[in-house]
């Protein structure tokens, strides 16, 4: 199993390499410029955020648009891009994030899984296949950009996605039912966010507490 671990922002350079933030504001603000020149509401597409991170890192490119989890390679990194947004910045949740979509036909019994709580199968049916998805992958980082709607600031931070040290047994003891749409998952710590299985659209998700975030947020730029 995995966990996201958040980086602390005085490790960021090593990661990142210097001055990225100011290469990804210059980036964003390119892409936006077509908008706002005609008075137009600014519109990001889910690879744009990917695009100006890979411009935005020496030596990095871009490999999204696939079935592979990474979205940006680095030298020193891999990059699963996330674009995210909350009303305040201190609120409690941001808007949610696919990292895993499970559409196979044979798991198609999953919501009788979820019913009757067998979360043993619901993990071999959801968060091995993520498992088996990072491996080979190189430092794996989650990058989150956060896009605040009362402000337009746009934030972001890193989330080390690392081995967990919990034990098969404890992760599904940890596993719990939410509603009657998902299943709660031990992958990051409840100050930092949610992972969880969403049942409607038979995915892994993850959102992001802006307020316990805070500590480990870069401001960026307005959009």
């Amino acid at each position: 199993m995995i966990k996201f671990t958040p980086v602390p922002i005085t490790d960021h350079d090593l990661i990142l390499g210097k001055d990225f933030n100011k290469k990804f504001a210059s980036e964003m603000k390119s892409y936006y410029a077509p908008f706002v020149m005609k008075g137009r509401d600014i519109q990001v597409a889910k690879e744009t955020w990917e695009y100006a991170v890979a411009d935005s890192i020496v030596g990095a490119s871009w490999v999204g648009a696939g079935k592979n989890v990474v979205d940006v390679k680095a030298p020193i990194a891999d990059f699963d891009v996330k674009g995210l947004s909350i009303g305040i910045i201190t609120d409690n949740q941001t808007t949610e994030a696919s990292f895993l979509q499970n559409n196979k036909q044979e798991n198609d019994g999953f919501g009788k899984l979820f019913e009757s709580k067998d979360f043993l199968a619901l993990k071999e049916m959801f968060v091995d296949p993520m498992d088996k998805k990072i491996k080979g992958t190189n430092n794996l980082h989650l990058l989150a950009v956060i896009r605040e709607k009362s402000t337009k600031n746009v934030y972001y931070c890193l989330l080390k996605v690392e081995s967990s040290t919990l034990t098969d047994t404890e992760f599904l003891s940890q596993m719990t039912t939410e509603g009657k749409r998902s299943v709660s998952l031990p992958m990051i710590d409840p100050q930092y966010g949610k992972t969880y299985i969403y049942i409607a659209k038979r995915r892994l998700e993850i959102r992001l507490n802006g307020a316990g975030l805070s500590p480990f947020l870069v401001l960026s730029h307005t959009y």
